[in-house]
């Protein structure tokens, strides 16, 4: 079996080599990887290649994400409502002893 793929630096080592003029057979053999690896390597569509700065690691979650984080936007806003809705349900319990009492 052949090794995968693990560092971008391997990817650009790859490029290299077929940007010397290197023969797709002679870069498998050479670096130990597939022959359709190797291909998408020279046909610039492996995902290692095209890291973009779009994603990033989100401080909250640990997700890979384009930043604002939509997931860590969302627990809050529940995590809102449900405070929100613990703090209406608390005056309401304390207005219904008022009543109760005949404070009105």
């Amino acid at each position: 079996m052949r090794g995968y793929i693990k560092t971008p630096d391997q990817v650009h080592a790859i490029e290299d080599a077929f940007a010397d003029g290197m023969p797709l057979r002679t870069v498998v053999r050479k670096f130990g990887v597939g022959s359709q690896t190797a291909q998408n390597i020279r046909d610039g569509q492996h995902p290692l290649q095209n890291e973009d700065n779009l994603y990033h690691r989100c401080p909250g979650c640990g997700g890979k994400v384009l930043m604002p984080c939509i997931l860590c936007h969302v627990r809050e806003v529940i995590s809102q409502e449900r405070s929100r809705d613990l703090l209406l349900k608390d005056m309401k319990d304390r207005r219904q002893e008022v009543d109760a009492e005949g404070w009105r």
